[in-house]
């Protein structure tokens, strides 16, 4: 009896050394849509009080508004370099601000890849966070690129993490360690 109690507590001990290893092994990035490498209009950079550190990037909103529908105006963006200290599978989040639901996306392009889009949902005049696509990312340096798909999108911050629990509900410390050039 004594045997098997002893082996059912290093059978308990041991899963949760494994559980705290994997826990402790998630990344989570967290860059400020300011702190870009490189900016190209009509990619601009804003003010307000209720973004992270007071400012954002975005696509200026035009007129007419909306009324685009061979695609975007221009191809404004803007770059960031990212370190990612291990390889896996991260999953993208962006805090966003949509001016309205013919304004609330924006295409990502990872390492130069093909363009996907993050947004398209109804949450407008609010930063809120959105779910994006994941990417298989190695380790070393990524560029991200936010382009312009709709005018009237604004990014305050963008995360990459691989814990596919984790759903950001306010603003996140930026992780400075994992910018490149800044």
């Amino acid at each position: 009896m004594r045997r098997t109690w002893s082996l059912l507590l290093m059978l308990v001990l041991s899963s949760a050394v494994v559980l705290s290893v994997a826990w402790a092994a998630q990344v989570k990035i967290v860059v400020e849509g300011e702190h870009y490498n490189s900016i190209k209009p009509s990619m601009a950079v804003g003010t307000s009080q209720s973004a992270s550190g007071g400012k954002f990037v975005h696509i200026p909103l035009r007129r007419p508004h909306g009324e685009n529908e061979s695609g975007p105006y221009d191809n404004g963006n803007a770059v960031f370099k990212i370190n990612v200290p291990r390889a896996g599978i991260y999953r993208l989040w962006a805090r966003t601000h949509w001016h309205d639901e013919c304004g609330n996306s924006f295409f990502v392009v990872v390492d130069g890849g093909q363009p996907s889009w993050i947004g398209e949902d109804g949450t407008v005049q609010k930063w809120h966070w959105v779910k994006g696509k994941s990417y298989t990312l190695s380790a070393g340096v990524h560029t991200i690129k936010f382009q312009n798909r709709e005018d009237g999108a604004k990014l305050d911050q963008f995360l990459l993490t691989t814990d596919t629990r984790y759903v950001p509900t306010r603003i996140e410390k930026e992780t400075k360690q994992y910018l490149v050039g800044n």
